[in-house]
């Protein structure tokens, strides 16, 4: 599975967004393959996966607000890459509420900002942009949504990232008219769980700072489904796009990478598979919250032409995904997050260092 990742060795490849949580993982996997990584974000949170590491091995780390058109367009005009995998986003549902101009402007003009940059100015063959299954209009079924589905959102996120889609499509009629050598498409996936992820007001990361601090967790909606994925297997549908395009394949405008239907689990189940991976976690409480802002209470994707097109598969279902999340939290107190880190890397690709 290892074998197309050296197609990065010696590549030039910027990620956006690479103080996040995803893309601190996506740089140290490419890394390990022998690419020249670069990365734009806003400067990393206190305590967030990058900033604990330090050092992820990057090639550049250039702290700049995506949202600033005149910084983007200087970037852009003194860089080029072989490839970009645009992951920037404000990615929270419930801070969305709380700050749903700031979300606009960073998933929807931030991501124009880029693009636009980037194809004027010719900087870079390919772009892969990172959105979310909450891209679709959410009825509440229980098949997954495919591709061509109507796109929409009730909340501010999924508003925002409908509206990102509306953007990637745009630019990808605006290159094919000024450069068709330059390929844009998406890349939708979701709920990702995995060692490191310090976000707030996500079922993991909560559960996780619960067992550190001895305490229980208190979950919102016990009885929702989400899409329970570990951050590995989009991220390897990202790179299976990166490939392709490298190659000079013909690629889908956008691709779903979601897990399969044996992560089907509710909030409630897996909150306590999780405490039974942990020594003497104290469980959780459950409060729910009437008054509580909108979140969807199912989303599914179907990744059939993911499978079809680039032969990518999910690799974890949700319990093995627990299971990897919380084996990184004990891995990273005995030994470091960064050798944590390229523990799993290494178990999933067989990367050699």
């Amino acid at each position: 599975m290892s074998n197309f990742l050296k197609d990065y060795a010696g590549k030039k490849i910027l990620i956006t967004g690479h103080t996040g949580f995803k893309g601190s993982w996506l740089s140290r996997i490419l890394v390990l393959a022998g690419a020249q990584v670069y990365g734009l974000a806003l400067k990393a949170d206190a305590n967030s996966l990058f900033s604990i590491i330090d050092n992820l091995g990057m090639k550049e780390s250039a702290i700049l607000d995506i949202r600033d058109r005149g910084e983007v367009e200087n970037y852009f005009k003194t860089h080029n890459f072989d490839g970009i995998f645009h992951l920037a986003a404000q990615p929270l549902v419930r801070r969305s509420y709380k700050e749903p101009i700031e979300t606009f402007e960073t998933n929807v003009m931030g991501t124009a900002h880029i693009l636009n940059a980037v194809v004027n100015n010719n900087s870079a063959a390919w772009i892969v942009v990172i959105t979310t299954d909450k891209v679709y209009r959410n009825v509440e079924k229980l098949e997954g949504y495919s591709e061509g589905e109507a796109l929409g959102g009730k909340d501010p996120y999924s508003a925002s990232k409908a509206a990102t889609e509306m953007v990637v499509s745009a630019w990808q009629t605006i290159a094919a008219g000024l450069d068709p050598r330059i390929t844009i498409s998406s890349a939708r996936a979701g709920n990702v769980i995995g060692g490191g992820d310090n976000a707030q007001d996500r079922l993991i990361p909560d559960l996780i700072r619960g067992f550190h601090s001895n305490s229980k967790t208190v979950i919102r909606n016990p009885e929702s489904i989400r899409p329970w994925q570990h951050v590995l297997d989009p991220l390897n549908g990202y790179l299976y796009m990166g490939s392709a395009l490298m190659a000079g394949r013909t690629i889908s405008p956008a691709y779903n990478f979601g897990p399969g239907d044996e992560s089907k689990l509710t909030v409630k189940e897996m909150a306590d598979y999780a405490c039974r991976q942990w020594e003497g976690a104290k469980g959780i409480d459950i409060a729910i919250d009437k008054t509580a802002v909108h979140e969807s209470e199912l989303l599914w994707l179907s990744s059939h032409l993911a499978t079809v097109e680039l032969g990518w598969s999910n690799r974890f279902e949700a319990l093995e995904a627990i299971r990897w999340t919380t084996d990184w939290e004990k891995a990273a107190m005995k030994t470091s997050p960064l050798e944590a880190l390229d523990m799993q890397i290494d178990s999933f690709y067989g990367v050699s260092r």
